[in-house]
């Protein structure tokens, strides 16, 4: 696990003077409720805040490029810019969004960039996308590649699991899915979202998460008021199963309406991190168990800055020669 110090760098703006940043690595202390942070590594000009892990590689986007690193190796490569169709440049009221996703196939050991362009003008109820492919590999292009299903702006969650990207979005106000995207045959599908969470998913803190090894939303709506999480698991042929999971009442304590959790993710044991900005709180979803945790660093100097971001890592390490 680490904290990403970084220049604040979006998918879309381009900083004058990016600056280097820190990558700290998260040790286990003798106490069972605090960890500590160490200063793993500098890294010159590298930041954005928008960063993806996947099997060792770290994905991040800096001004406007995407960009991947090997922590392992400490090599990185600076992906070729992708082509630009100008379309909200035409159009007055029109809001567009770049996300890039990261995804393996575990037949052929490769890994591709997904990058969705989406375009919303708000005074003419129309939205586009764009869908482009970038296979990680020597000689590697951005390809547009075809889409079927009904335009949508992703919302939360960048997930990779068995070869599949998922992620949520929502066609209208009022219509959210999940969209999965095949790494190897570059096909998508849409799964409508239950019509539970369809009125909750925009207004109310939701995580989107992977749950014995499938894509599952993590409704948090009533986890402060009265220790209820409701965790939706999407099972096969897409249907959606559901559990409520309440917090004993000894482990209220943990919770505080003052401080927003927010969900980062995942451990192998089906933890979830819920985190706001000096600790975590780990949930035990399958034991429906709560457990703080203190993280604190060598120094506080790193607590100061202003741009700061936590990345869950998993146990793997890529040799991949970038």
């Amino acid at each position: 696990m680490s904290l990403m110090n970084h220049y604040m760098c979006d998918s879309i703006g381009v900083c004058q003077s990016p600056r280097e940043s820190q990558l700290l690595s998260l040790s286990s202390s003798t106490s069972n409720s605090a960890e500590s942070f160490d200063l793993d590594l500098t890294m010159q000009g590298m930041g954005g805040h928008d960063m993806l892990v996947l099997r060792g590689l770290i994905l991040y986007i800096v001004c406007g490029k995407a960009c991947i690193y090997n922590p392992t190796t400490r090599q990185s490569v600076t992906l070729p810019v992708r082509p630009v169709i100008k379309f909200s440049q035409k159009v007055k009221g029109c809001d567009e969004s770049i996300i890039y996703y990261f995804g393996h196939d575990p037949v052929f050991d490769q890994y591709k960039i997904l990058c969705i362009v989406s375009t919303l003008v708000t005074a003419l109820g129309l939205r586009t996308s764009e869908h482009w492919v970038y296979v990680l590999e020597s000689g590697g292009f951005w390809k547009r590649i075809g889409f079927d299903c009904q335009p949508h702006i992703p919302t939360i969650g960048r997930l990779c699991i068995n070869g599949v990207i998922y992620y949520l979005a929502y066609a209208s106000l009022s219509c959210y899915v999940l969209v999965s995207f095949d790494v190897r045959s570059e096909q998508f599908n849409m799964i409508q979202v239950p019509k539970e969470l369809s009125g909750l998913i925009r207004d109310n803190p939701m995580g989107f998460i992977e749950y014995g090894g499938k894509p599952a939303i993590f409704d948090q709506t009533y986890l402060i008021q009265m220790g209820k999480v409701d965790l939706w698991v999407l099972e096969g042929g897409g249907a959606w199963s559901t559990k409520s999971l309440v917090l004993q009442p000894c482990e209220m304590h943990l919770l505080n309406e003052s401080i927003k959790l927010l969900v980062r993710g995942t451990t192998q044991n089906d933890e979830v991190i819920l985190a706001p900005c000096k600790l975590f709180s780990n949930y035990y979803l399958r034991k429906n168990d709560l457990r703080k945790v203190n993280v604190g660093l060598t120094s506080d100097h790193w607590f100061g800055k202003p741009y700061a971001d936590y990345i869950l890592f998993d146990k793997n390490e890529s040799i991949l020669h970038l």
